[in-house]
């Protein structure tokens, strides 16, 4: 009997209690402001894990640096043992004072006269590949600025190249760069003179081989200057002193 009642007691809500409680449905407003404020929680707590779960950017990769020296485009102030290679695989040589000393600078002017008016020093270059041995000399014919480089378009340039045996002189393929070769008798039977007329500068060369050695002379000048006179015995000169 006393069980009985206590059960019922129980399920008998008390007075003003069962007011006070609604269904779910019967508050729609609470319900809504519920959803919303555990949406924005959640919403909340999945910004926080993705800062934090997300890997740190990886930083930016610079382009590779290339730990090798430029290949070098002169031969001036290259130190003996230290020699590079130039683009198309020549081994660059010590570029010293005595290796443009013939001809020497008064010779030049003497033999070529008002083309040589404002001659300057040379610049030597010098290079090998394939045991044939290049030293060409450019003498600029005009005043050339501190720090700047001769202009080939006006300039005496004398080539010297020595082969080590036969077969590489004829591996040059003489004469060289030449568009109309004609024979300088008094040079021996390799020696060849030409007019090399180009878009803006006339050369006029000269090319002669004595055994393994071949020197070629060359006088650039502006296209629109004047040819000048008796230039094929001038550069004949000039090869005999080089």
């Amino acid at each position: 009997m006393t069980s009985s009642t206590s059960s019922t007691s129980q399920a008998v809500p008390r007075e003003g209690e069962a007011a006070g409680r609604r269904h779910p449905a019967q508050c729609p407003a609470r319900r809504s402001g519920l959803r919303y404020t555990g949406l924005l929680a959640l919403a909340a707590s999945l910004a926080l894990a993705g800062c934090t779960a997300a890997p740190a950017p990886a930083p930016e990769q610079s382009a590779a640096v290339p730990t090798s020296a430029p290949t070098p485009t002169a031969t001036s102030g290259v130190a003996p043992g230290n020699e590079p290679l130039t683009h198309d695989g020549r081994t660059v040589a010590p570029s010293t004072g005595d290796r443009c000393a013939q001809p020497a600078l008064p010779d030049v002017r003497r033999v070529l006269g008002a083309v040589a008016a404002n001659v300057q020093p040379a610049e030597a270059q010098a290079s090998s590949k394939d045991g044939v041995a290049d030293v060409v000399c450019t003498f600029a014919l005009a005043p050339v600025g501190a720090g700047e480089a001769a202009d080939v378009g006006n300039a005496l340039l004398v080539a010297r190249t020595t082969a080590p045996d036969q077969a590489a002189l004829d591996g040059l393929g003489l004469p060289r760069l030449m568009m109309s070769p004609e024979p300088v008798p008094d040079l021996g039977a390799k020696a060849w003179y030409s007019v090399n007329r180009l878009s803006g500068t006339t050369e006029y060369v000269l090319e002669a081989a004595n055994g393994l050695t071949v020197v070629r002379v060359t006088v650039a000048l502006p296209a629109d200057a004047a040819e000048p006179e008796n230039l094929k015995a001038e550069l004949a000169e000039l090869a005999k002193l080089s």
